[in-house]
């Protein structure tokens, strides 16, 4: 299947092949777990999973572990390879989250790692999320984060590396540190991998992400006919804090759930 011709496909096209690497220290079992149990309290009751902007399968394996039957989709046909090749159970296809045909009614919803900062042009988060609703359980919820200004004045702004076995993973920040609310932010990803031959080819893979304040994210969310049922902050260990502090958290998460017949929320 062709890719999807997106800047965020193009980034991760490129990044595919080295995202396991990147992520290798991400404890994807005890986030998920972490987000499930505060699903599970905000009622969703059954154990179908739509996981939307998947990558390659990090963010929806622990479920399928847990006994969920799976869905996922990606932008990225190379993410969408890479989820399969791990997990033959999962139904997994190319799609672009603005624009899902229906394709369930599903008891969770997840769009994780950070993939709604990816929608920057005007009108895509409403798109994104109507389509996500378009497919969400009359009781069901649906969990997505957002990165935070505090993230784009501080990991956006730094250069990093990682080497690992077989690649040196090298994080530009484009970032200056003074971002205000709704900015665009850009790093770049250059991947320098052994060719076995004692020379290294370098892969470059660009980002661009757009900041979404809270009153942006709850009004795109109502235009969708859903509410958020739960803003939390993310701490480092992937647990969550009551307090959504855009200055101190490096993620806010959302619970979303349909807004009742009759219009009151929840």
């Amino acid at each position: 299947m062709q890719p999807l011709a997106t800047p965020a496909a193009e980034a991760y096209e490129a990044l595919a092949p080295f995202y396991d690497e990147l992520t290798r220290e991400h404890d994807y079992d005890g986030w998920t777990g972490h987000l499930e149990q505060a699903a599970l309290r905000f009622g969703a009751g059954g154990r179908t999973l739509f996981d939307a902007a998947c990558g390659t399968g990090k963010s929806f394996l622990p479920f399928l572990a847990r006994g969920y039957a799976v869905t996922a989709c990606d932008i990225s046909a190379e993410m969408v390879a890479l989820a399969a090749a791990k997990a033959p159970a999962a139904d997994l296809f190319v799609a672009d989250v603005r624009a899902l045909d229906p394709i369930g009614s599903f008891d969770l919803i997840t769009c994780l790692d950070d993939s709604v900062n990816y929608l920057t042009g005007d009108g895509d988060l409403d798109a994104a999320l109507a389509s996500l609703a378009g497919n969400l359980a009359p009781d069901g919820v649906l969990v997505f984060d957002v990165n935070t200004l505090s993230t784009y004045r501080t990991t956006f702004a730094r250069d990093m590396s990682l080497d690992g076995p077989d690649v040196l993973l090298v994080w530009r920040g484009g970032c200056n540190g003074e971002e205000k609310p709704g900015c665009l932010a850009e790093l770049v990803i250059e991947a320098f991998g052994d060719t076995g031959s004692g020379l290294y080819e370098r892969v470059t893979s660009r980002h661009i992400q757009r900041h979404y304040p809270r009153p942006e994210v709850e009004a795109a969310l109502a235009q969708a006919g859903l509410t958020a049922a739960g803003v939390f902050g993310q701490l480092p260990d992937g647990s969550l804090d009551d307090l959504a502090d855009e200055d101190f958290h490096h993620k806010l998460v959302y619970f979303a759930q349909r807004v009742p017949k009759g219009g009151d929320t929840p």
